[in-house]
């Protein structure tokens, strides 16, 4: 039955895992579209910045945009110029534009008033119409030439206005700006970054394997822990079940016999209660550490300590052994009360369980700098180097048939190094000379 349910259970791990991968996998190749895209996008507009802004300040300038009509040499463009123009010389070494600039002037019902200017400039009249759409916009065109090539511009459409002192047919001005060696480097720059994008992408792939298995991991070991702690938990709840069902049938089977006569049946069913209600409780106390431990810290001196130790004094001698206590610290320190003590109560127990009677129990508190040692010294049977490595595991116990008379599950030594754990401490076993353990708390306070 074991063996189906581990079966079902790796089962459900392996699906997943892959869960996980498709998981990782989705969301790296989101990262990378979008990355890819904002990349792309940003390049696209800065390539082009330099020559939209060329654009811009040519379409606040109607002396350039003049020069650039008597530039082509038509009388149907310009019919009178003001002698007082600023427009002399040589276009383009008194205005200074670039020989990748032309433009095409149109008159007011969309006809080309520069059809021949120059092959740059016939070609783009020849595939150019007026588009009062586009009116004040940038965008990009393409023009094919008749050896086969592909010319690439960004244009914008402006009204002409050229002011009072020149009379012109010209009402619309589409100025261009070639821009082939700008798009021949940013597909250039496109390639080397999907190409890098698209590398990235494959090794996420290797990556979302590692990750699915990385993860999975605290997965499985969780399952293991759980998995052990039902078991163990089962284990000792059919033992105290068994005997309760035993006893509970041989009370049936006399059924005329009085209480008295059933004393001890009825006292050792008790007994197996008592043990199963302090079982569950263990295990609902760690079920709580589990989920994290809260830890409030407060300020105490030694009479915290005097006064826990006062009661431990009287609980030793109900149990016929002698308790000692030192605390040698007289300023105020930071801890956390409530947990503190449960640490002490299971050490101080603990000894108890594993010490015979007329011997001595000692726990001693002392600070040294900013270090609280907390050291409890039994006289008991000792423990083992082997048992040292696993009495802080749950369930664990060194002499089962011991701990199962005084009523041990192996649960307390678990629940207080979880506690020195969150405190930020830390919890040694030594052994003590010439005979028991000696548990050693160190915390920072």
């Amino acid at each position: 039955m074991r063996r189906i349910f581990n079966r079902v259970a790796n089962h459900h791990l392996f699906r997943f895992d892959r869960k996980q991968f498709l998981h990782f996998f989705v969301v790296f190749t989101l990262i990378f579209v979008a990355l890819s895209a904002i990349i792309l996008q940003t390049l696209t507009n800065g390539i082009y910045k330099t020559t939209d802004e060329s654009i811009e300040r040519l379409s606040k300038n109607p002396v350039l945009l003049m020069t650039m009509a008597l530039r082509d040499n038509t009388d149907n463009l310009v019919q009178n110029q003001s002698t007082d123009s600023d427009v002399t010389g040589t276009p383009n070494q008194k205005i200074g534009f670039s020989p990748n600039l032309t433009a095409i002037f149109y008159d007011k019902n969309g006809n080309i008033l520069n059809p021949k200017t120059d092959l740059g400039t016939a070609t783009l009249a020849a595939q150019m119409t007026l588009k009062k759409a586009y009116l004040g916009k940038l965008w990009t065109t393409s023009i094919r030439l008749d050896s086969g090539d592909t010319l690439l511009y960004r244009t914008k459409l402006l009204k002409a206005n050229f002011g009072k002192d020149v009379t012109t047919n010209i009402a619309y001005v589409q100025v261009f700006v070639n821009v082939n060696q700008l798009s021949e480097s940013l597909s250039r720059s496109r390639f080397v970054i999907l190409t890098t994008m698209v590398s990235f992408w494959l090794i996420s792939l290797l990556a979302s394997i590692y990750l699915s298995k990385w993860s999975q991991r605290p997965v499985l070991a969780a399952y293991e822990k759980q998995k052990s702690f039902v078991e163990n938990a089962s284990h000792e709840l059919r033992t105290p079940l068994a005997i309760l069902q035993n006893r509970l049938e041989l009370l049936f089977r006399r059924p005329t016999a009085s209480i008295i006569d059933e004393s001890e049946n009825i006292s050792q069913s008790l007994a197996e209660v008592r043990n199963m209600r302090l079982l569950t409780t263990n295990l609902l106390n760690l079920a709580k550490r589990d989920d994290g431990l809260t830890v409030e810290l407060s300020d105490v001196d030694k009479s915290y300590f005097e006064h826990i130790f006062e009661n431990y004094r009287l609980l030793a001698e109900n149990s016929d052994r002698q308790f000692n206590s030192f605390v040698t610290f007289e300023e105020k320190i930071k801890l956390d009360e409530s947990l503190i003590k449960q640490v002490l109560t299971i050490l101080f127990d603990n000894a108890v369980k594993y010490s015979e009677p007329q011997t001595a129990i000692s726990i001693t508190v002392e600070k040294v700098g900013q270090l609280l040692t907390i050291t409890t010294v039994d006289q008991g049977y000792g423990i083992s180097d082997a048992d040292k490595k696993q009495v802080f595991d749950r369930f664990y116990r060194v002499d089962k048939a011991r701990t199962r008379q005084t009523g041990g599950f192996g649960l307390g030594l678990s629940l207080a190094k979880q506690i020195i754990d969150a405190c930020g401490g830390r919890i040694e076993i030594q052994d003590n000379q010439p005979q028991g353990t000696k548990f050693v708390i160190k915390l920072k306070v």
